[in-house]
Formats: structure tokens, sequence, C-alpha cells
């Protein structure tokens, strides 16, 4: 299947899952208002964080390992069910120890229920997490977007049922969401078909083949966690979870847009790592400069929508989304088209370490600015000091790639004639797709 239909049908799902999430976002927000809203992006922010910050780079040593074929899809999906056990009941563990400073603090306004909840689904979520990017190393977009869609109608269904069970209790929607996921991990080891092995020598071998790779993709991994949701623990701490609420109404939907970009990311990903390099940095090249032009007009577009739609649609006490989301849409492209150079550093050169290196700068500044921005301007100075941290990682990679392949920072950024040729032909052939499977019924 080529690269251009990989990512059409996987902007397909994505579009599907962009529906059925604002669906999600928008029946929490009428049930459980501004507050309750917050508890429960504090509760996604703890498992995306955990899995993030607390995988130790496994994940992409994961697609790695898989996108150069050193061990069969049976090894690698056993070592990651293994992992997944091992750090989930590790992290839920240690986050439960601290659990009354942090109850007091950055998770102000969860319960100590809520937070057992989410720390008992934090193994699922490595599942989940690890299966996908096993996948994508395999360059099997298709089966990332169907288990992306699996996972989203399940978990609006979850909100669903637990709403009409028991209208407004936030303990209850968090039951559900965590029993999701446990139905999305089993669902994610049954679409990966790759069997399972109890032999502790295979999944020993696959470990200390991943960690070498693994602890140098590691703070990459971890910093971008910091960068992408340590705003919602700043801002709950400085503004509390009423704030947070609304806040997380505009990063849900402006990161709706790397919904459009991870398809065609991950439909790349084994391309940039096994290609020669001239043919590596020119897909690279051209899937950057297609992010930048895909996601800039969605974003305006989507900007101009939720302007008008979002005090009707989520109620008149989110109508300052709009506000914060407009700070966070230019970040948020941005970060978008970087995707592919991290790709082409991690994949094709082996060199996790430079995304990691600019992770950790990234951090560092997003941490700066949540201190100096949020206690003086709350949600606005998140928003700010999110979109400043986002764009920044593009500075990093204008200034590393040209000195690492020969390409042009113009090469890099400008789309070109053939881009737009290009795209026109893949728009055609996506038309051409949909309307055969129409008349076929």
């Amino acid at each position: 299947m080529s690269i251009a239909r990989k990512s059409i049908l996987g902007i397909g799902g994505q579009i599907y899952i962009l529906i059925v999430g604002l669906a999600s976002t928008v029946i929490l927000a009428r049930l459980l208002g501004p507050e309750g809203k917050g508890v429960l992006a504090l509760v996604a922010a703890i498992s995306s964080f955990g899995v993030g910050a607390a995988s130790f780079g496994l994940g992409p040593a994961l697609s790695y390992l898989s996108g150069k074929d050193r061990f069969s899809p049976r090894e690698l999906i056993s070592a990651a069910v293994v992992w997944s056990l091992l750090l989930g009941a590790a992290v839920g563990s240690a986050t439960w120890a601290f659990r009354e400073p942090l109850l007091g603090s950055v998770l102000e306004g969860m319960t100590a229920t809520d937070l057992a909840i989410a720390l008992i689904a934090l193994p699922t979520y490595y599942v989940g997490a690890f299966t996908g990017a096993l996948l994508a190393g395999e360059g099997r977009a298709v089966r990332v977007a169907f288990l992306q869609v699996a996972a989203a109608t399940a978990n609006i269904a979850a909100v669903i049922i637990a709403s009409v069970t028991a209208p407004g209790d936030t303990s209850v929607v968090i039951i559900g969401v965590s029993l999701a996921s446990a139905f999305n991990a089993t669902l994610a080891l049954v679409v990966h078909r790759g069997g399972l092995t109890l032999s502790p020598g295979k999944i020993h071998g696959v470990t200390r083949s991943a960690l070498p790779y693994a602890l140098k993709a590691y703070v990459g991994q971890a910093t971008s966690m910091f960068f992408l949701r340590a705003d919602v623990f700043f801002l709950n701490y400085f503004a509390g979870p009423s704030v947070v609420g609304i806040y997380s109404v505009a990063t849900s939907i402006a990161e709706k847009l790397w919904m459009l970009s991870n398809p065609v990311a991950t439909a790349v990903f084994r391309n940039i790592t096994s290609s020669e390099r001239d043919d590596s940095l020119r897909i690279t090249t051209l899937t950057a400069r297609s992010l930048l032009v895909l996601n800039g007009v969605v974003g305006i577009g989507l900007l101009l929508v939720a302007v008008v739609l979002v005090p009707v649609i989520y109620g008149e006490p989110f109508a300052e989304a709009t506000i914060y989301l407009g700070l966070l849409i230019p970040g948020i492209v941005v970060f978008a088209l970087c995707q592919p150079y991290g790709h082409f550093f991690a994949g094709q050169l082996g060199r996790p370490a430079v995304t990691s290196a600019l992770s950790f700068a990234m951090m560092v500044l997003s941490a700066i600015l949540y201190i100096v921005l949020i206690p003086r301007m709350g949600a606005v100075g998140a928003a700010i000091a999110s979109s400043i941290a986002y764009s920044s990682a593009l500075l990093g990679y204008a200034f590393l790639l040209p000195r690492a392949a020969k390409v042009s920072i113009r090469q890099m950024l400008v789309p070109t004639r053939a881009d737009f040729e290009l795209y026109r032909s893949i728009a055609a052939s996506g038309v051409s797709t949909i309307t055969r499977r129409w008349k076929r019924g």
C-alpha cells in the first residue's frame, strides 16, 4: 500500500476520531461543568504523562527494532506486554505513595478514589502505547488508524454510559474511561496478531537490545511529555480545576490538528527509517512541508468555527476557551511539521539523542515560561508558554538538519509547485477511492 493511500486512510480515521472526541468533550463539559471537566483533564494528564515520561524510551525502541527487523513480532509484543505490567505497577505504586502532597498541590480537586482508579488503569495505557509504537515501526499505519478509531468509539461509549448511569458523578466517568482503556489494550493485542511467548530468554534478549536505543530516546520522550502536559498541572496549582476545565477544552480542540499529522507521520516512518539516505531525506522534507500546509489551513478554519460554536455547544462558561485556542494553534502547527525531522534523526541516522536534546531544551524553556507567565496571566499564560515551547523545536531542526544532510531551510519549510501538484493528485485519488467504495455499497 502506498504512503499516500495509507495517509488518506489514516486521515479518514482521524476525522472520525475528531468528531467523536469533540462529542465526548461536549458531553463531559455539559454534564460536569468546568470543575468536573478539569478533574477529567487531570486524569488524562496522569495517564499520558505517566506513560510518556516513565516508559524510559521503550516505545521508540520498539519502533526502531521493528523497523530494522531484528526480532520477530511475537518476541517484540511479548516484551511490550511484560514491560507494561511492570512499569504500570511501579509507576502506580510510586505515585500512590506520594498521594497526599500531590492531591494537595498539582492534583488538587481530585479525590484519593479518583487517583486510585487512574493508577490501576496505567498498565492498559502502556499496552496501548507500546502496541501502537510497534505497529508504526512495522509500517502498519492502517491498523494503527483502526485502533485509534476503536479507542475513540470505546471512550465515548464509556462516557455516555457513565453519564446516564450516574449523571454528574466524575468518579463514575473515570471508571468508565479506565474500563475503555482496558478494552482498547486487549483489542490492540488482538489486532497485532503477533502472538505471545512466555520465554524469559527471548524477552530478556529484546530488552537488552532495546535499552541502548531506549536510553538515548528517553530524555526526548520524557521531556516532551513535560512541555505537552505539564501546563495542566501548573495551571491547576495556580488557578484550580475550574480554569483547567476551560483550558482543557482549548487544548483538546487544538490537539485535534495532530490527528491530521500523526497518521501521515506514521505512514512514512518506516520509509524514512529503511530507505537510502537521499530518498529518506526527500520523503522527510516533502512530508514536513505538506504537514505545514495541511495543518495551517485546517488550523485557521478550526479557529474560525470554534469562535462561533464553542460558546453555543459547550456553554457560555467555556467561551474563553476560544482565546486560549487561538494562542495554541500556531505552536501546534509548527510542532506537527517537526515530526518527520525527528523521525529522520532517530530512525534514519540512528541519533535519537538529537531529538532528546531538543526536547530537553523545550522542557527547560516551557518550565521557565510556565513559572513566569501562569501566576500572572493564568490560562492565557499557559497557552502562550505552550505555543512558544512547541515552536522552538523548529529552530533546533533548522539549525541541525542542514548540518547533518544536504538540505536548505527553504527546502525544509517552503512548499514547491510540485508539492501542490502532488496534493491535487492525492486529493483526486482519495475522492476516487471514496466514490468507488460508495458505489460498491
